[in-house]
């Protein structure tokens, strides 16, 4: 296309180039010389630059590449925890309680899929060694506690001494309780053996 234009640009006062006088035709010559090293020249730097951006993309790629596979995931945590220290920054500044802020952001229907997502979890995962079993049952035996708030007042207005009247109280709850707990030897043993049956 452009060695169309350049041969329209150039003169041609005759029919046939036999019949220009020898000045115009080495003249002739010399400029479609000169347009052709000058497409040569554009061509060139066009190649360069095709060769420096295709290194540049193969540098990018190779980053990439050695980059962890979950990079992508790490990347979006960390933008999320900046843009959450932004936030409480900014409700510091206002005054404001962040987690009522967060609250307040957070749709009714995504608060129930949340809710129905925490019923569903198991936290009891069977047996897998004695630290979590027995935790597993600390926690639970600690949940069915009813403490008698009656009784602990009753005798915190009894006691002046902080410490005299919680040991009043606690004692008889924590002998109550020592009675309920299963014994830990059976029990241990019971899921030694359903562990060694499993495996």
């Amino acid at each position: 296309m452009m060695a169309a234009e350049a041969e329209a640009k150039v003169p041609v006062d005759c029919a046939e180039e036999g019949e220009l006088p020898p000045a115009a035709a080495t003249e002739l010559a010399a400029q479609k010389r000169e347009q052709r090293l000058r497409k040569f020249r554009e061509l060139h730097l066009k190649r360069n630059e095709a060769r420096k951006l295709n290194h540049q993309e193969v540098v990018e790629e190779d980053k990439r590449l050695k980059l962890p596979a979950n990079w992508e995931a790490k990347k979006a945590r960390l933008e999320w925890e900046l843009q959450e220290e932004e936030k409480k920054k900014e409700c510091a500044a206002r005054g404001e309680d962040y987690e009522k802020v967060k609250l307040l952001e957070i749709s009714a229907e995504d608060a129930e899929r949340w809710e129905r997502k925490k019923k569903r979890k198991n936290p009891d995962l069977g047996f897998s060694d004695y630290a979590a079993a027995q935790l597993r049952q600390y926690h639970r035996l600690t949940k069915q506690i009813k403490p008698d708030m009656e009784t602990y007042e009753r005798l915190r207005e009894k006691h002046s001494d902080g410490i005299e009247s919680l040991w009043c109280y606690l004692h008889p709850a924590l002998s109550q309780w020592r009675g309920v707990l299963p014994n830990i030897q059976q029990s241990s043993s019971r899921n030694t053996r359903a562990f060694h049956r499993r495996n």
